[in-house]
Order: structure tokens, then sequence, then C-alpha cells
């Protein structure tokens, strides 16, 4: 058992932190995120870390402005144009339901609230009631709301200034916070703990940011896509798609179907069809090929797994469980790999079994 200890101790502290995190979570959050912006922005570091002559401050100082700028994007660009096109779609959805019934009654002699057995006059008052609770919701209106309802005034400001100083010291100070982990470590594993260390920071890193920049690709490609083909809220689809890729098959449903019931019950046309599915089917391939050069070496976890895990995060920790769920996921996978090449060779690093 002895051989294992690494793989071991390495899982334990894994599940240490998760579960701290858990208990803590008010306390720990702002911990939490700042580590996961260092982590996620450690290529952006390194970076600026070699145009500026190995100058750690300037480089975290550069990479947390980078950071800011991303968010300024996000939330006065991005944002505001996605509610826009969320309040367009549901203001629309009545008259799509009436094409909808439309296409059903010509083709099936029948309507489709009858044919689905749905009451249209239920279908009418829940779409009147999502529109008036979301549809001419502003976006001020809406930030207001979330940060009144999550945050406090005080905790608010506590953390947008926590949370990037903590970021700038995990960035500055990440060298030797692992040669500490290690060090601490029994002493007849810290070689194997380090190499396992590797592995598991070259899968993840090699996982999240081939996802993240794979799932720009693909929002900004079926957004301008299906915008050239005429399709209504093309933004919104893109955003969707992109932003669901990272689930197995999800994001090129999420993004498809929309698509095609816009093709062909508001543009009505074969040619809009048929540049949906162009737009989709080239996504698809373009994806492949560049996934794999994106991707330092393939992270071999498997689609199903990712699943499971979305599943069971979602469900014993709410949405921090989601968010964690595929990384942590992604991280346990190389200690399991080392676990079973060990049980197959039943030789350890360095004999110390």
């Amino acid at each position: 058992m002895s051989k294992y200890f690494a793989e071991i101790y390495l899982f334990l502290t894994i599940a240490i932190l998760i579960l701290t995190l858990f208990i803590l979570k008010p306390a720990l959050l702002p911990f939490f995120i700042a580590m996961a912006l260092s982590y996620v922005s450690w290529p952006v570091y390194l970076f600026f870390k070699r145009n500026t002559k190995g100058r750690k401050t300037i480089s975290a100082i550069l990479t947390i402005l980078t950071l800011f700028l991303i968010l300024f994007i996000a939330i006065f660009v991005i944002l505001p144009t996605v509610i826009t096109q969320v309040q367009s779609f549901i203001d629309y959805l009545p008259t799509l339901g009436k094409k909808l019934d439309y296409f059903f009654y010509k083709y099936f002699g029948q309507h489709f609230s009858k044919k689905l057995h749905f009451n249209s006059e239920t279908l009418q008052l829940v779409i009147k009631e999502v529109y008036q609770r979301l549809g001419n919701l502003p976006i001020g209106n809406l930030v207001s709301r979330f940060f009144s309802g999550v945050f406090s005034v005080i905790s608010i400001v506590i953390n947008v200034v926590l949370i990037p100083f903590l970021t700038y010291y995990f960035l500055t100070n990440a060298d030797k916070l692992v040669r500490l982990y290690i060090v601490l470590a029994p002493k007849k594993i810290q070689c194997e703990l380090k190499e396992l260390l590797q592995k598991v920071h070259d899968s993840l890193s090699s996982y999240l940011i081939g996802q993240l920049a794979v799932a720009v690709f693909v929002g900004f490609y079926i957004a301008f896509g299906l915008y050239l083909v005429g399709i209504k809220y093309a933004f919104l689809i893109g955003f969707i798609a992109g932003a669901l890729n990272m689930i197995p098959y999800v994001g090129f449903f999420s993004g498809l179907i929309p698509s095609l019931l816009l093709a062909i019950f508001d543009n009505g046309t074969l040619g809009a069809v048929i540049g949906v599915v162009i737009v989709f089917l080239t996504e698809a391939g373009l994806e492949n090929l560049i996934y794999p050069v994106i991707m330092s070496r393939t992270t071999g976890v498997n689609p199903l797994l990712i699943l499971f895990s979305l599943f069971v995060g979602g469900y014993l920790g709410g949405f921090l469980g989601i968010v964690i769920s595929v990384p942590l996921a992604v991280t346990l996978v190389p200690i399991f790999e080392s676990f079973l090449t060990k049980k197959e060779s039943g030789v350890a690093c360095g004999d110390n079994g």
C-alpha cells in the first residue's frame, strides 16, 4: 500500500481543500476565486514575464489589468448585448409559437397544442409571465438586483480589493507555494509527488486552456455564421453554444436546434436551413482540427466522466459544485492513471514500497 502513498496523499489534500471550501464558503470563496483566476491567467503572466525580463511584480500587475479589461468587456459589451437579445427573443416567442402552430396545422391537420396535448392559452400565459419578469428588465436593474441579493455593499468593496490582491499574491508566489507543499510532504514521496503534481498541472491546464479557447472560437464562429445566413438572435445562440461547449454534445445541439427552428419558422426558406447546417457542420469540423493544435497534450477525459461530474457536482454542491466539478474530475484523472500504472506494473517510483 505504501507504493500508492503519493497518490493517496495528493487525493486527500484535494478532498480536504474541497470539503473546507464548502464548509467555510463565505470566508474562503475570495481565496478560491483568486486561485482560479491566477491559474487560468498563468499563461498570460508567463507571457508578460518573458517580455519584462522576469519582473514578477510588473507581470502580475499587467496580468490583473488584463483580467479587468476582459471583465469590463464582458459586463459592458457582451452582457448587455446578450440581455437585449434575450429580451427580444422572449418578446418574439408568441409569434414563433403561432408559426409553429400554423406549421403543424398545415402538415398534420391539427394544432400543435392539441398534437402535443398542451393548452395554447397556458403557453401564452407562461410566455407573458416570463416576459413580464425578464423581458423588460434593464441591464442596470439586473446588475443591482444581483448584487443586492447576493452580496452586501461591504462584502463587494472587500472582494473588489481582496480578490485582485490575492490574485497578485498567488501569481508571484505560485512556485514557492508548490515547493512548500512538496517540502511538507513525507520525504520518501517528495520526488514522486513533484512528478505527479506536474502531470496534474499538465492535464488541468491543457484542458482549461483548450476548452476556453475552443469555447470562444465556437461562440464567435456560430454567431458570425448565423448572422451571415440571416438568422435572428445569432449572437445569443452563439453565446449559449460557446458557453455550453464544455459539456459534450450539449453546446452543439443547444445552438443547432434553435437555429434550425428559426430558419424554418422565421426565415422560411430552404437556403436558410442549408446555411444553418453548413455553419454547424463546418464548426464541428474546424473544432476537431483546432482542438488538438490548441491543447499541448490530450487529457484523455471521457465525455461521460464530464457529464457525470457535472450532475454529481450540481447535486451535491449546487452552482459552486457545477463550477468546480469538471476541473476536479480532470485533476483526479492523472492521479487515478498513476495508481493504475503502479498497480499494473507493480513497481513504485524510487522503489518506495
